[in-house]
């Protein structure tokens, strides 16, 4: 299963995520496939993920089925995924959904950074960013009530919470078998 990219704006950085309009990634390992992967009827999910063996592309990237399922409920729940380095070493993403009209997840907005420059641009300020964004995207694309929760996370202390519970209690690192180390810069 892969999300595939309709829009994208680039960094004036010279280091920054390589992709293209277009361009498909595995939806297990990016921050904006489990958003969209998340809000899949949870029956129908696994049985698409079981039907070939999922790709790994660092030792973080989550490979198990059923690890991924648990990770994809609190995804959907706190409306946060985090890719932490799953798809490429080096690069972090935070993503939120964007909802339609029906007030279901239409499409997926992230922020990616790269690791060396995390702290120009911590997580949690993107997070806050991106759930206003998407906020307005949803309201541009005819949803008719706000999310709460995304507007619970454009207060900087609420999304730097948000990201702390994301990355202990439903991140990879949290659900990573203790037998893969994370990826080391």
């Amino acid at each position: 299963l892969d999300n595939v990219y309709l829009a994208k704006v680039d960094c004036s950085h010279p280091v920054r995520m390589q992709s293209d309009v277009g361009k498909r990634l595995a939806a297990h390992a990016t921050g904006l496939g489990k958003v969209l992967l998340a809000a899949v009827d949870p029956t129908v999910l696994r049985r698409l993920l079981e039907a070939q063996p999922l790709a790994r592309f660092t030792s973080n990237t989550i490979v198990d089925v059923s690890i991924l399922m648990a990770h994809l409920e609190t995804v959907a729940t706190s409306r946060v995924a985090i890719d932490d380095q799953e798809i490429s070493p080096g690069l972090r993403c935070v993503a939120v959904p964007i909802f339609d009209y029906r007030s279901q997840v239409a499409a997926a907005l992230s922020v990616s950074i790269p690791m060396m420059r995390a702290h120009m641009c911590p997580l949690p300020e993107a997070l806050a960013l991106i759930a206003e964004a998407s906020i307005r995207i949803s309201e541009r694309i005819g949803a008719t009530s706000e999310d709460p929760i995304l507007r619970t996370l454009t207060r900087r202390s609420e999304a730097k919470a948000a990201i702390a519970r994301a990355m202990s209690h439903g991140s990879v690192a949290a659900i990573r078998p203790p037998n893969v180390r994370p990826v080391e810069m």
